[in-house]
């Protein structure tokens, strides 16, 4: 089916695309098989394509040949299939023949009975392919169609009657009879179409027409082919191309390193004249680098730097002649205060007595501290006496605080005095004369030390001269060094600078000789390239031919790629174009005994992505819902069998065969579907072929039929194995129509059988045909009697209200009459005919009872044949 497909896709090529596409499509035709398998995992299927177009491009014809099989095939129609010769085939592991003559074909069989080997020898002959293999993904169908005891398969030979009237072997003719089958698989699939995404529901409509293995074909192929899969650029020529961009590299690398060193002598020069006005660059590197006679201004200047500087003393005459006048003014303050002291000695003495007294008035409030008298006796009391003369006495208390306070400044100017001469002898340490008046650790300058100071040594001088001349030169010695510091600070301002210009010399030498090396290599690599790639750019020469003609194949692989899904996109609507009014009559045939409001006035079938399958309903035709939400899933059903059957009808397929409908179809509309099919006028001229699992809807069809049709048609039970291999058919299986049943077994002299036969026959035509043809022509509203809640209808009180209704004058059929007599003839006038105890005694075991007279059971018979072929 796939390859058939894909075909008739070809026929779109043939005339208005390009010749590389349609290259293309003859390439996947030719490699059909080799390229079936394939996926777009890691790029399967478009990596053996590449192969395959780059191998056989130049062979490759571009002509779309036609499908002359198929014209050849539809000049001469099949009418009807006579007989099947399968075996071995899947579970046929030996020939078989099935005769097939006759417009209705009826196969029972438990499941795995061989029902579907059967249809699928029917679908090999017809179509010349199995959909379930290629679903399957059987590379050879072969290996599917082989059955598993034999191992071998022998092609299924079909006979069939042309326009003629001529028996001829059918050819295998997709295009004519593919629309032939109806699969419940198909069905069930697209029952599930509400799980589905509306850009699915498209997909399922070619799921409904066994396509989805072609829509899977096709998304198997990748869009487009790209430079993973084929070389569109050239390896050669990318690589020189490569090459010769690292060229523009270098060209441009020289070119802007040369404006570098442009640059760097343009700044070189600046730096020299930021150096000193008049200076080169040469220059400035050479007086602050040095060369073979000289160090260099920065290498001098840090070895000046590095050179230590001595300490100051800290000590200048100002502060020696200050501290000496401070000393001797404290002095001569000293000595005044103390003479004061000195004349008022008598009242020190006093003042200490009265100090003593207060001191003891904490520890002797009561008594005098002297005679330890009462105070309360004595004349004066002693601390009150004490207090006041303290008062007068008061300034011999501060003179002494005054005194104390000059001693302690002159302890302190005498030891700052010793330190200056500790720090002379110190600097000046050979022959000083000071040395013998450095005050020893641990102990402190003294006035006596002081006054040694101005003894008049043997060189004429005193030792405080000593002192005044060493602390000058120190002085000096400090003001020295300070300059010192100041010229210090100068240079290393001056260093700081000189670095400065230092770095920038080597960032500019660095700049310069990167630049040199780069020019350099830029023009031998310049140089170079034509001889170093002389072979690569004779084989990029030699590769254009190769890639252009890989673009070629990739552009019209990826025309063709669009083509196909363009092809597949379009298919659905396709299929079922002009179907709608048809789909409709067929759903609504199906549910006969709904309501109006549930029948269907339009239906609108997704024919693009994205669209939803939507209907109407009678009683508002112009308002639209979408299927999915309003409908049950086996209303779903209804439909997608609509779509087939009305396929079926409008490509006038010759042949409807029907797999299994019991497991396509829900319960509440089997009954109305059997009648669609074999009551309504919709397959009245094709042959119908069907196989089904369920005994009941078996034999409920074979009692829909007229029991003319019924006997016309062939009957197949396909019956469960006993431990054998091969499929076991009864050809011969017995009717299930009870009045063929009945009419058998009279002939056969099985009197009851046939009594029993024909009471179920009754029963059937009064429940399933004659209560419709009185609806149909009159007033179909029976009263019943039961004789429980439980009871079922009892066929007797059924017959006669159904009689009842024929009798009535406004009954509408013209031909009343004779259905009338044939039923008034089984029940009798006074409802106890001879007839009617037969039907009944012939339902229920009696011993010793008496035989049945033929004659009268011959009678039962034949008019439940005649009532059959009147109502029918």
């Amino acid at each position: 089916m796939i390859l058939a497909e894909y075909r008739r896709f070809l026929q779109t090529l043939a005339n208005a695309h390009s010749q590389e596409l349609r290259k293309v499509a003859n390439l996947v035709l030719q490699h059909f098989d080799d390229l079936l398998p394939l996926t777009t995992a890691q790029g399967q299927r478009v990596r053996k394509l590449v192969e395959l177009s780059q191998a056989n491009w130049e062979t490759i014809n571009a002509d779309i040949q036609p499908m002359l099989v198929q014209a050849a095939a539809s000049v001469n129609p099949i009418c009807q299939l006579k007989s099947l010769h399968v075996g071995p085939f899947r579970g046929f592991s030996k020939p078989e023949d099935f005769d097939l003559a006759s417009s209705l074909v009826l196969i029972y069989g438990p499941n795995g009975t061989g029902k579907s080997s059967f249809c699928e020898a029917l679908e090999y002959g017809l179509l010349g392919s199995v959909a379930e293999a290629e679903s399957k993904r059987f590379r050879e169908q072969t290996d599917y169609l082989k059955n598993a005891h034999t191992n071998t398969v022998t092609v299924p030979i079909i006979r069939g009657t042309d326009s003629q009237g001529q028996e001829v072997v059918v050819q295998a003719n997709e295009a004519a009879y593919r629309f032939c089958f109806v699969e419940k698989n198909r069905i069930d699939s697209f029952s599930r179409i509400a799980a589905q995404t509306p850009a699915k529901q498209t997909e399922l409509i070619s799921t409904l027409f066994g396509l989805d293995s072609f829509s899977e074909f096709v998304r198997n192929f990748s869009a487009e082919i790209d430079v993973r899969y084929i070389d569109l650029i050239g390896a050669k020529a990318k690589a020189l191309a490569l090459k010769r961009q690292s060229l523009v590299g270098f060209e441009q690398q020289r070119k802007s390193n040369i404006e570098e060193l442009q640059k760097l002598d343009a700044e070189e020069i600046l730096l020299a004249s930021q150096y000193r006005v008049g200076a080169t660059f040469a220059q400035v590197v050479m007086e602050l680098r040095g060369d073979g006679e000289n160090v260099g201004q920065i290498r001098s200047i840090e070895s000046e730097l590095q050179q230590p500087l001595a300490t100051k003393s800290q000590l200048s005459s100002a502060s020696l002649h200050a501290l000496q006048q401070s000393i001797r003014s404290n002095l001569e303050s000293i000595s005044a205060k103390q003479q004061v002291l000195t004349t008022a000695g008598q009242q020190v003495s006093f003042k200490q007595l009265y100090e003593a007294v207060s001191q003891v008035q904490l520890s002797s409030p009561e008594y005098c501290p002297a005679c330890k008298t009462s105070l309360q006796q004595v004349a004066v009391n002693p601390y009150t006496h004490a207090s006041d003369e303290l008062k007068k006495l008061q300034h011999l208390a501060q003179l002494q605080q005054e005194l104390q306070q000059l001693n302690n400044i002159i302890n302190q100017s005498l030891n700052s005095l010793s330190q200056d001469v500790a720090a002379c002898t110190a600097r000046f340490a050979l022959n000083n004369e000071l040395s013998k008046y450095v005050v020893s650790s641990g102990l402190t300058a003294t006035v006596d030390w002081w006054n040694s100071l101005h003894q008049t040594l043997s060189d004429g001088f005193t030792p405080l001269q000593h002192l005044e001349t060493q602390v000058r030169q120190l002085e000096e010695t400090d003001q020295a060094i300070e300059q010192a510091t100041q010229q210090r600070t100068i240079k290393q301002q001056q260093l700081t600078k000189l670095r400065e210009f230092d770095t920038k010399i080597t960032q500019f030498q660095t700049r310069r000789t990167t630049a040199n090396t780069v020019i350099t290599s830029a023009n031998q690599t310049l140089a170079n390239f034509e001889t170093e790639n002389a072979q690569l750019i004779t084989d990029a020469a030699a590769e254009i031919v190769v890639v252009i003609k890989n673009n070629v194949i990739a552009n019209a692989y990826t025309s063709f790629v669009a083509k196909l899904n363009d092809y597949k996109n379009n298919l659905p609507s396709q299929l079922v174009a002009d179907l709608g009014d048809r789909v409709v009559e067929l759903y609504n045939s199906f549910n006969r005994n709904d309501l109006p409001s549930e029948k269907l006035a339009s239906v609108r079938l997704p024919l693009s992505q994205n669209q939803r399958l939507q209907i109407s309903f009678q009683t508002d035709a112009t308002r639209f819902f979408d299927a999915l939400h309003v409908l049950s899933e086996g209303h779903i059903r209804c439909i997608g069998l609509a779509i087939l059957l009305a396929k079926n009808i409008k490509e006038n397929c010759p042949v409807l065969i029907f797999d299994d409908p019991v497991n396509a179809i829900d319960d509440d509309h089997r009954e109305s579907i059997r009648r669609t099919l074999f009551d309504d006028v919709f397959f009245v001229s094709k042959q119908i072929i069907l196989t089904c699992h369920g005994e009941e809807f078996f034999k409920d069809i074979q009692n829909l039929l007229p029991t003319v049709r019924a006997s016309q048609s062939k009957s197949f039970t396909f019956l469960p194995r006993l431990d054998e291999s091969h499929i076991r058919v009864d050809f011969n299986c017995a009717p299930r129509n009870y009045i063929i049943s009945a009419r058998n077994h009279l002939n056969n002299g099985e009197i009851r059988d046939a009594l029993s036969k024909a009471r179920q026959a009754l029963e059937s035509l009064t429940k399933g045909k004659l209560w419709p043809y009185v609806n149909r022509h009159g007033d179909g509203n029976l009263s019943l009697k039961f004789r429980s809640v439980t009871a079922s209808i009892e066929l007797r009180n059924l017959t006669e209200q159904l009689k009842s209704k024929i009798a009535r004058t406004d009954f509408g059929d013209v031909n009343k009459g004779a259905v009338f007599t044939l039923i008034d003839t089984l029940l009798g006038t006074n409802g106890d005919s001879r007839e009617w105890r037969y039907l009944n005694k012939g339902t229920h075991e009696e011993a010793d009872r008496s035989e049945f007279d033929r004659q009268s059971v011959q009678q039962i018979v034949t008019t439940l044949e005649q009532l059959d072929a009147a109502i029918s």
